[in-house]
């Protein structure tokens, strides 16, 4: 009987043994699956913390240059806005009437009034016209006309300068062996000595003499001169003069050199008054008043 009980008892604790070794296994493999288990967590947070390091990185990239474009394009409008208003600037200084001009402006407006009043023209046989600008490509290339005199004789191209002093007029490098001194001059106002050009002596404000340049070319002037004929298509030539126009003065005040007859070079109010009455007046008729109203209104329309 005893020896019944201890095999029994025997078999209980071996039973009991491997179920003691199969608990043990079973939390050995639960426990290694937690592991794997918080490991593949801890995988998929790195993962998921770097996909979210990984798009932040790329959102700030791309305002980043997000901002550099808008940065870039505001520069370029300013940039762009800041050279309009100076292309704006520039056109006003160019298209501005100075006191010369507005001088000569009236003192044509004068002798039409006079010239009908003595019954020697009709309103509609003379045109004075003032600061005509014919428009080219772009701002800079487009032609200053100081005034255009329209007539039944003739139309007249007139570029007017206020000055004071004593003009030396169309001078060129053919003057440099008889007049040394104005090589010199030519040399430091950096002036072209093959174009014939217009310098004045005349005094400064300190009382000492000084030359100083109108920049003022004889082809540049016979160059609009025939523009304007082409432009309007004139039948005609365009007579082109370089009127001197200042108080009090005459043609004492200037040393002409010019060798060109095409260009009029007329100095004073008293010789433009004598110019119209001896020669625009008494001339042949090339245009009717009705041709001459036309070539106004192209005029005006370019410029309103």
């Amino acid at each position: 009987m005893s020896v019944e009980v201890g095999s029994t008892l025997f078999y209980v604790l071996i039973g009991l043994g491997v179920l003691a070794l199969l608990f043990f296994v079973l939390w050995l493999l639960a426990l290694s699956s937690k592991k794997k288990s918080i490991a593949r967590k801890e995988e998929e947070f790195r993962k998921a913390q770097k996909i979210r390091s990984d798009e932040y990185h790329d959102e700030s990239e791309k305002s980043r240059l997000q901002y550099k474009k808008e940065l870039a394009e505001q520069k370029e409008t300013l940039q762009k806005t800041i050279d309009e208003k100076s292309s704006h600037i520039e056109s006003l200084k160019m298209f501005s009437k100075d006191k010369g001009e507005y001088l000569t402006d009236l003192t044509l407006i004068q002798l039409k009034e006079q010239f009908i009043r003595e019954e020697r023209i009709r309103p509609e046989d003379m045109h004075v016209l003032a600061n005509i600008y014919i428009p080219g490509k772009r701002v800079k290339s487009t032609d200053k006309l100081d005034h255009v005199v329209l007539t039944r004789t003739g139309i007249y191209l007139i570029d007017s300068n206020y000055w004071t002093g004593h003009i030396y007029h169309g001078v060129s490098e053919m003057q440099f062996a008889g007049e040394p001194m104005l090589e010199g001059v030519f040399n430091i106002l950096e002036l072209d000595p093959k174009l014939e050009q217009t310098i004045v002596l005349d005094k400064n404000k300190e009382g000492n003499a000084e030359f100083r340049t109108y920049n003022h070319s004889i082809e540049a002037l016979k160059l609009k001169a025939e523009r304007l004929e082409k432009v309007f298509e004139l039948p005609y030539p365009v007579t082109p003069i370089a009127y001197y126009n200042a108080e009090g003065v005459g043609s004492e005040h200037i040393t002409n050199y010019s060798r060109d007859n095409g260009v009029k070079v007329i100095v004073g109010e008293e010789e433009l008054q004598t110019f119209f009455e001896k020669f625009v007046f008494h001339g042949r008729f090339q245009y009717k008043v009705e041709e001459l109203e036309n070539i106004m209104d192209q005029i005006e329309h370019l410029n309103p």
